[in-house]
């Protein structure tokens, strides 16, 4: 599967308004639902703009997003920022949207999504400092400042939240893999300047990441999201080579599937034969995960690995059914999946970074700023 592919395949994805659905609304293969918007896929799929080069296509992306959504919805933050934790979840600030950035009406599970708020802010502090994205001080850098107060004063990292899986009941908890968001944004948010930390956020958020010690959460140690603490967001945390490296093995010993890596061992969600399906991303951060601990080789094992679990037609869909024998393969082609593909391909020097579509590709590059 060449990058070009991924690349139409995310493009697939792309919405009139500049936002990106986690699957093409011309899917043969989706639950209805997965024709919305994501913050956390948003993300991902921007930064494989990034790494193949288009940083005209990133500010788009990033400009859709702040305009669409995040400063679209800012009241949210200002309220939770004024009176603090609320009393039901439908006032935290929502993670998925309409194609236009409109909330999606009756679908009210999993709301409080503490590491999607954490990767909005680690990423976008990222995308100012590499390539100047704003457009303006008072409004699209202060939105920084909003996140940070925002996640103080919903009480990060003391209170359970849904976490990337965004599930209620049971796995409702304190997610290892959302408290490293917060603490990988709040290291990017210092770095470019954003004045005001509080001090018993870094204090706690540093804590509870150091003392869970590796592991996802109450309800279950290991799980696929531990490796977002190793890529993309290790450089920016106070954790040990070694322990990210026991969360790779551990990730890898106990997940790792024929066509992809299983959430977590307990999982039910889409379900076949019994057993969790094999998320393909898995795959992908596995990839990057070894690459990002000085491991090529096992990296492009992987990077092998997840090109090989393409459907015929060249998509990645979310997951496959554990049995290699059974065909059966759930929401298609996921763009987020796609956009690792990207990462891992470009990042391991398979492929040449393919050239920008739009506006600058050199870092530091200015474009026109475009608006909602």
């Amino acid at each position: 599967m060449e990058i070009e592919e991924s690349l139409r395949q995310i493009e697939r994805c792309r919405c009139p308004s500049g936002l990106y659905r986690a699957v093409p609304a011309d899917s043969r293969v989706i639950v209805p639902l997965y024709r919305n918007v994501w913050i956390r896929d948003t993300v991902y799929t921007l930064l494989a703009f990034e790494a193949v080069g288009d940083i005209g296509r990133l500010r788009e992306g990033v400009y859709a997003l702040l305009d669409r959504i995040l400063l679209r919805w800012a009241y949210c933050l200002d309220w939770r920022i004024v009176e603090g934790l609320p009393k039901y979840d439908t006032e935290y600030l929502h993670p998925r949207f309409q194609p236009d950035g409109s909330e999606v009406p009756g679908e009210l599970w999993g709301l409080r999504q503490d590491d999607a708020v954490g990767l909005a802010l680690w990423a976008l502090g990222r995308w100012q400092e590499r390539f100047g994205i704003f457009r303006n001080d008072y409004q699209d850098f202060h939105l920084l400042q909003k996140l940070v107060w925002y996640l103080d004063r919903i009480d990060h990292p003391h209170v359970a939240d849904a976490g990337i899986w965004e599930e209620e009941g049971p796995t409702k908890a304190i997610h290892l893999s959302s408290v490293a968001a917060a603490a990988a944004g709040l290291t990017q948010a210092t770095r470019i300047g954003v004045k005001d930390i509080p001090e018993r956020l870094q204090r706690d958020t540093v804590g509870a990441l150091l003392a869970m010690g590796g592991r996802e959460s109450q309800h279950h140690d290991t799980d696929l999201a531990l490796l977002t603490l190793v890529w993309p967001l290790g450089d920016d945390l106070p954790l040990p080579r070694a322990t990210q490296r026991e969360i790779v093995e551990r990730v890898e010993r106990e997940l790792l599937g024929t066509r992809g890596v299983v959430r977590y061992a307990a999982d039910t969600y889409h379900s076949c034969g019994d057993r969790p399906p094999e998320w393909t991303m898995g795959l992908g951060f596995l990839a990057l995960a070894w690459h990002a601990l000085g491991e090529p080789e096992r990296a492009i094992w992987y990077e092998h690995r997840l090109q090989s679990v393409a459907t015929p037609s060249g998509e990645l869909p979310e997951s496959w059914c554990h049995d290699p024998g059974h065909d059966e393969f759930y929401n298609s082609p996921l763009c987020w999946s796609h956009a690792l593909h990207v990462i891992v391909t470009t990042g391991l020097g398979q492929r040449k970074p393919v050239p920008a579509s739009t506006g600058q590709s050199e870092s530091g590059g200015q474009a026109e700023a475009r608006g909602a």
